[in-house]
């Protein structure tokens, strides 16, 4: 733009000087015709010069990103569309844009149940609109996928034939870390990680900033309080994962569930198995927690009042301690299931650390930090009833 400007000035003064020698008439339109020129050449200069560096600045089309494979990917500076195949990122999705879900053309078809059990399905209803493209996590339909015409697809760093069949199609396809990844399951860190790596695939560096510190902040206050709780207090715990056919699977040693007990300072009995572990009844008798935590929408469908009062088909809840005691919780609402990693991370240690000890946390104020919270990064109000459904395990 400088260029222009000082081509116009010439340009003006030549004409001054043409009005005031018309005895000059030949050299003056020889003068002209030479700052013509030189404005003509200024302006193709400076596309030159804004072309160059809207390339250096990475603003040319595409741009790098590492993932959490280690593969360094080419995308596209606009991202339209968007297809998410079994990594469970929706709601951390769509915090990063602040309440909304855009982009988006299909995703696996199995999180639409999950969806519709929490509070994402009123927060953005537009993901209940997307094309399935995969029948259950782990079936990959690649040909309807490439059908949607995504710019980029998203999916589990760890699953290997996943990651070969989605290099197959050319499209730009990004893994986001679950379990198994080289750093630690910690839902806590995972949430986090999957938004830096939203803001590297959207070219937003530091976007998620401000979520990012006030959720520290939540966490911090909270573990500080466990601090001060002594042993004796901590009570035993276990989380059921999963019941199929009458045979629970529990979040043993390295998986989400057992990072959550371990911000909790809880002593997880099921921690001499590893990963999501299939245990018999009889196992579980002999640990017999004092505190059991369901696993939420989309997992399991199980009760807590019916494990309670010990109505589950074909299974005996009833010598169980935290049966006994009525210290049986499970998630139902939220941004998500609660016991894999969301954007609503901060607000479970909170909601895990009221059940736990509820004495220690008795004055927390629990359900003001979460209407906050949704308030201030997801741009929504949550419902009285909504509410209810995430406060039940107070």
């Amino acid at each position: 733009m400088k260029i222009r400007f000082k081509a116009t000035t010439l340009l003006l003064a030549s004409m001054l000087l043409l009005t005031a020698c018309v005895s000059n008439n030949n050299k003056d339109t020889a003068a002209s015709s030479e700052v013509e020129t030189t404005s003509e050449e200024a302006v193709t200069a400076a596309e030159k010069n804004e072309t160059d560096s809207k390339a250096d600045s990475g603003l040319s089309g595409t741009h790098m990103v590492v993932d959490h494979a280690g593969n360094r990917v080419e995308v596209p500076d606009k991202i339209e569309r968007i297809v998410i195949d079994q990594i469970p990122i929706l709601s951390t999705y769509m915090a990063y844009f602040e309440g909304s879900a855009p982009h988006i053309v299909g995703y696996s078809g199995s999180f639409k149940e999950t969806i519709s059990e929490t509070a994402l399905k009123n927060i953005a209803p537009e993901l209940l609109e997307s094309s399935d493209t995969v029948y259950a996590q782990s079936d990959l339909n690649i040909e309807e996928i490439i059908k949607l015409k995504p710019d980029v697809i998203f999916y589990n760093a760890n699953n290997n034939e996943h990651a070969q069949i989605l290099a197959s199609s050319g499209i730009p396809s990004i893994g986001f870390a679950t379990v198994g990844a080289d750093s630690p399951a910690d839902p806590i860190d995972r949430y986090k990680q999957w938004l830096i790596l939203l803001e590297e695939v959207f070219g937003e560096k530091g976007k998620m900033n401000g979520l990012i510190e006030a959720g520290d902040k939540i966490i911090e206050d909270v573990e500080t309080r466990i601090e001060n709780i002594p042993e004796d207090k901590r009570p035993s715990t276990m989380i059921l994962f999963k019941l199929i056919d009458g045979v629970p699977q529990v979040a043993g040693k390295g998986v989400f569930g057992d990072y959550w007990l371990q911000h909790l300072g809880v002593k997880n009995v099921a921690e001499e198995a590893m990963g999501f572990a299939q245990v018999s009844f009889e196992q579980i008798y002999e640990w017999n927690p004092q505190v059991l935590f369901l696993n939420g929408p989309g997992l399991l469908k199980l009760n807590r009042q019916d494990v309670i009062d010990n109505k589950v088909e074909g299974v005996d809840f009833s010598t169980i301690k935290a049966v006994k005691d009525k210290r049986v919780y499970n998630t139902t609402l939220g941004m998500w299931n609660w016991f894999t990693p969301n954007p609503d991370a901060p607000l479970v240690l909170a909601w895990l650390a009221c059940n736990t000890y509820p004495e220690e946390f008795a004055d927390y104020p629990l359900e003001t930090v979460i209407r906050d919270y949704y308030q201030n990064f997801y741009g929504y109000e949550i419902t009285d009833d909504e509410m209810k459904g995430m406060l039940q395990l107070r």
